[in-house]
């Protein structure tokens, strides 16, 4: 009968809907070696109802993401996401390259330790290279920190980084196409998602945001503007003459995770920086900014290339 389930088999005999089926006893938890081979699948993960923690940092899960193939402003093609299991507070660090990933988490692992004073007692990662090495081992070991692993091929255990991996990526990609900025901006992006996210995610099960769990308090998100819109930065550190005009054009890129501060990319410096003194437009997106540079330089450099003009000699 090629093998049919025994659900089917049993109902076809129960029900005598067929003629020349045996009476046999069939039990349904028989298991079939050929129907292993040919049908089994994964098996399923349920979503948790309960909240399996009772505390910020008693569980970390951190996945990395990239090669990204447009490399960052400052060179970053790597993300590393950290995600806290009780708040779900998320941090991304970018990272030029996998190898610097035990130094970077190190790094944090030793400050967000200072900051909540409190220790990190377990984390969850897969099994790459980045993480299952002999320098994340001892690091482990000597701050009383249990590694723990997924199943080889089974990213499902590690569903909280993974899902959170895809929101940020899919908020970012968002909000890049939105305005039609460059690709390079995408760290931007992501910090700007993830800065998001925190404020207004809330935590399942518990009913209240990230943010509060985190933090203590409820947010304040009065402060928010449109990614990627013109914005009119104070001109504050050159000197300037009296007609002079007191601003420059950017783009906005962000917020400053160490000071009060937005992040803009100026575009008449063509750098990207951070000041409180600024003015938004959130109803113009900034890629018309980056048009008038990209033809500004274009008719320089046909400028240049230009020869000048002959003019004919006086008699």
């Amino acid at each position: 009968m090629g093998n049919t389930n025994w659900r089917l088999i049993s109902k076809l005999s129960k029900l005598q809907l067929v003629r020349g089926l045996p009476d046999i006893d069939y039990h349904s938890d028989a298991l079939c070696g050929a129907c292993q081979k040919g049908k089994i699948v994964k098996s399923s993960f349920k979503s948790k109802e309960i909240v399996s923690t009772s505390r910020p940092l008693e569980l970390l899960h951190i996945d990395l993401f990239g090669p990204v193939s447009t490399a960052s402003i400052y060179g970053s093609k790597y993300g590393l996401i950290i995600v806290d299991d009780y708040s779900k507070w998320t941090w991304v660090k970018f990272l030029r390259i996998k190898d610097d990933s035990y130094d970077v988490f190190s790094n944090f692992c030793t400050q967000i330790q200072s900051e909540k004073e409190m220790n990190i007692l377990k984390v969850r990662s897969d099994h790459g290279g980045e993480f299952e090495n002999e320098p994340f081992k001892m690091f482990c070991e000597k701050y009383g920190i249990v590694h723990e692993f997924l199943s080889p091929r089974t990213p499902q255990q590690n569903g909280v980084v993974e899902r959170k991996n895809r929101s940020l990526k899919e908020m970012a990609r968002t909000m890049i196409h939105e305005n039609n900025l460059p690709k390079h901006f995408w760290a931007e992006a992501v910090n700007t998602s993830c800065y998001v996210q925190n404020r207004i995610y809330i935590r399942p099960i518990l009913d209240i945001t990230t943010y509060e769990i985190f933090k203590g308090r409820r947010s304040n998100i009065s402060y928010f503007h449109q990614f990627g819109c013109t914005c009119y930065i104070l001109n504050n550190k050159v000197y300037l003459n009296k007609f002079d005009a007191k601003a420059q054009r950017g783009i906005f890129l962000g917020y400053s995770k160490r000071s009060n501060a937005y992040i803009m990319y100026n575009s008449e410096t063509q750098c990207v920086e951070e000041s409180m003194h600024v003015k938004f437009d959130d109803k113009e997106p900034g890629s018309k900014i980056l048009e008038l540079v990209e033809c500004f330089v274009d008719l320089q450099v046909s400028e240049d290339n230009s020869e000048p003009d002959q003019t004919p000699e006086s008699d």
